[in-house]
């Protein structure tokens, strides 16, 4: 009778493991570093963090301390920063319909419409191929756009996917030949790089999400657990956070903490 109770706990045991558990990890204070009202933020593949504030300006965080700082002529709130590529650095502006692409310096030579792709977009990130991703609020859908040949390749309709009456998308990337979007009444929507729909993760409420190796993190808890869930399985664990989180970027053995007026970065011990 005992073995059989042990073997239940057992079973027990690894169904919470495949279903998600939390993670008392220690979380040891690296960096504090003074910031302003944070607006949106990407990490690049090299750790560095972009954060974007209310002014205009695109700063960028190397081990936590400020290195470098883009401060546009034409001053508005940046709607999407996309740095994954050092190289080529993708923002879009939803007020002015404008995208742009900064070099490693955070220099941008020009700014294109995005009134060529349509009438109004929603939010528009670069591809994996140097294209566009575009969510389109006119056409009601996700369309990827080609710059070479100015022509859409895929269009895929978001009406039985999404309530009309009922949705906010707030987010939007490419990683791994895979497309995610947040929609915060219903949750992360995932495509494959053909647009084809492919499944839901049932989380509301999410504003912004990120990736490392193989896990999708985004925050839950009014911003005070950070869930690190499998890209191709069903398996998460959920880290606590010593503060709540505007955002949080996890990489290597850190966890980025950005909240309304700071950037703490702290090492998982």
């Amino acid at each position: 009778m005992k073995r059989i109770k042990i073997f239940k706990a057992l079973l027990l045991y690894l169904g919470l493991l495949s279903a998600g558990n939390l993670l008392a990890q220690e979380l040891v204070l690296q960096s504090a570093t003074a910031i302003s009202e944070p607006l949106v933020v990407s990490i690049d593949r090299l750790n560095n963090i972009y954060i974007a504030d209310k002014k205009g300006n695109l700063k960028q965080y190397t081990h936590g301390q400020l290195n470098q700082v883009f401060s546009p002529q034409q001053t508005g709130e940046i709607t999407l920063v996309e740095a994954w590529n050092p190289l080529k650095i993708f923002l879009f502006y939803a007020d002015f319909q404008e995208y742009i692409f900064l070099d490693r310096f955070l220099t941008s030579a020009q700014r294109y419409s995005s009134r060529d792709l349509s009438s109004f977009s929603g939010l528009i990130t670069i591809s994996a191929d140097n294209n566009l991703w575009v969510v389109d609020y006119v056409d009601f859908g996700l369309r990827k756009y080609n710059i070479n040949f100015r022509q859409f390749t895929i269009e895929t309709p978001f009406d039985l996917l999404l309530d009309p009456d009922n949705y906010e998308i707030t987010f939007i990337r490419e990683y791994q030949n895979l497309v995610f979007i947040s929609d915060k009444a219903s949750g992360i929507l995932i495509f494959d790089n053909m647009g084809n729909y492919l499944r839901k993760i049932p989380v509301k409420g999410t504003d912004y999400f990120t990736f490392h190796k193989d896990q999708l993190y985004y925050l839950t808890n009014n911003g005070r657990e950070l869930v690190a869930q499998h890209i191709y399985s069903s398996q998460k664990e959920v880290h606590s956070l010593p503060e709540s989180a505007l955002f949080a970027v996890s990489y290597d053995k850190h966890i980025a903490v950005i909240t309304e007026d700071s950037l703490k970065i702290y090492k998982k011990n």
